[in-house]
């Protein structure tokens, strides 16, 4: 132990005696330990937003759309109808089903208006499928869907939009000219990257499939939800094949509907997201070899420098492992001084770059345990690699030859 101490004191006098070159040397290291940090806590932190936005459609839905989900306008196909959710309603596993009417349209209220709110027809059951919940007034019943009534649920900025600070409920609006009561109001949600479910208004399918031009008898999609993810297998497969039997469709024909489901999309954007954080610390990590070669060639320079005090050790008895073990502790002092620096840093950036971000999005990171203890591990080897071939050439000197040294 006394040996580690003493040969650690000799490291750091030694470096001391060269602030400005061990500082340079550390350069690398706390840059590259600062970017693996910053990138993976933001990467990190990407991932769970974009998990959580998907969460709140449900793991458990499932989107059935009229043709393929590849092929055409959501509007133009004419295959899906009420009665198929009366159907879809009856297959084991199902918890809950809604048609969904959606559209765009401006919505106006005196000499307000929105720019671009969806208005969503939907069933009372849509509570049951999607965090949907009202915190103000009530959703619209099945008798009101049932009689075509002309109520509406407003999202929070929607509301804002048309109403200021006022109260909305009980007040009217306008959809593409016709009058609507709004009788409720959900709780803010947030932007889900591209949909907004705060920036809508939720109305009956009826009222929207038949009084709200275009007219129509079809559906684009329906929403369904089961009971458990486990059922979701099922359930698809239960509605394939209840589908294609209403549709009348033989053997050989493809399907005139398509079938997605949230859970698969979650685990894919999950995939793509633990890739996408590995290569963005993998790219950050490259400026931890790039330090640690620095150091090398730092080290190298110095056991060049002190080939006259090699020599001396070695001649009053400093053994191999003696020298070999200075050269490596100051290799570890620098790359672990860097190291500790460069968390402040990608502390630092971390917060920047989240500042940035939440512009667009709601991100939230923290500093990851993971990516602190990588950032350590890594650079301990840096540190470690790039010290070992310095300290074995130094601990070979020939003290004879050393002391010769001009």
């Amino acid at each position: 132990m006394r040996f580690v101490i003493a040969t650690l004191k000799m490291a750091v006098g030694s470096l001391a005696l060269n602030k400005l070159r061990s500082l340079l040397s550390m350069l690398g290291v706390i840059i590259g330990v600062g970017a693996v940090i910053a990138m993976l806590s933001l990467g990190s932190a990407f991932g769970d937003y974009i998990s959580s936005q998907i969460t709140v459609l449900g793991t458990n839905v499932l989107f059935v759309r009229a043709g393929q989900f590849q092929h055409g306008p959501l509007n133009t196909m004419q295959t899906l109808t009420v009665e198929d959710c009366e159907a879809i309603m009856e297959i084991p596993g199902v918890r809950a089903v809604t048609p969904l009417a959606s559209t765009s349209a401006t919505l106006k209220a005196g000499g307000n208006a929105t720019n671009t709110a969806m208005i969503w027809g939907v069933a009372p059951s849509l509570g049951e499928i999607q965090d949907c919940q009202i915190q103000r007034g009530r959703m619209f019943n099945d008798a009101e869907v049932r009689r075509q009534a002309r109520v509406a649920v407003l999202g929070p900025k929607s509301a804002q939009d048309l109403f200021g600070d006022a109260e909305p409920i009980s007040q009217s609006i306008r959809i593409r000219g016709v009058s609507f009561e709004v009788i409720g109001l959900t709780k803010a949600v947030g932007d889900q990257g591209g949909f907004n479910p705060d920036d809508r208004a939720i109305i009956p399918y009826t009222t929207c499939m038949k009084q709200l031009p275009p007219r129509r008898d079809f559906l684009p999609m329906i929403m369904v939800s089961t009971f458990d993810k486990a059922d979701l297998p099922t359930v698809t497969a239960g509605m394939t094949d209840t589908l294609r039997h209403r549709h009348h469709m033989h053997t050989q024909t493809d399907d005139d509907f398509s079938i997605r489901n949230m859970a698969e999309i979650l685990d894919t954007f999950q995939a793509v997201s633990l890739g996408l954080t590995m290569f963005l610390g993998t790219v950050a990590g490259i400026s931890l070899i790039v330090g640690g070669i620095g150091i090398m060639n730092i080290m190298l320079a110095t056991v060049a420098e002190r080939t006259r005090e090699i020599g001396t050790r070695k001649a009053i008895g400093a053994k191999e492992r003696d020298i070999m073990s200075q050269f490596l502790i100051e290799a570890l002092v620098i790359t672990l001084g860097g190291g500790v620096v460069g968390l402040a840093l990608g502390w630092g950036l971390m917060e920047v770059g989240a500042g940035i971000v939440r512009r667009w999005l709601t991100l939230d990171p923290t500093l990851q345990w993971w990516s602190v203890a990588l950032s350590v591990v890594i650079s301990t080897l840096v540190g470690l690699c790039s010290g070992l071939y310095p300290a074995w050439r130094a601990s070979r000197l020939d003290p004879i030859v050393a002391l010769r040294c001009d």
